[in-house]
């Protein structure tokens, strides 16, 4: 008497695994790279918007404008990670 343990609900053949396949595999390899490259231009974003930060209160000039130009753009970096992520786990879900 067989309950299924061995593959599908009824004993049929059980679908592949995300892990059996190459393809999907590769996929989520490629975009986890592609997230810690984000992130790393986040980190950068920051740094140096950081750094301007305080060369404004050192009275250096105004990097106003800069700023928030570099916090936008970290903001959009935020974004495109978190939807690599969401792809990530859309191909994760179909295990």
């Amino acid at each position: 008497m067989s309950h299924g343990c061995n593959g599908a609900p009824g004993g049929g053949p059980r679908p592949p695994l995300f892990r059996d396949d190459p393809e999907t595999l590769a996929q989520i390899k490629a975009l986890e790279a592609e997230i810690a490259e984000l992130n790393a231009q986040q980190q950068a974003c920051d740094q140096e918007a950081k750094n301007l930060a305080r060369r404004e209160m050192a009275g250096e000039g105004t990097f106003a404008a800069q700023i928030h130009a570099l916090k936008q753009r970290k903001m959009v970096l935020i974004t495109e990670a978190q939807h690599k992520k969401a792809r990530i786990n859309a191909l994760l879900a179909t295990w």
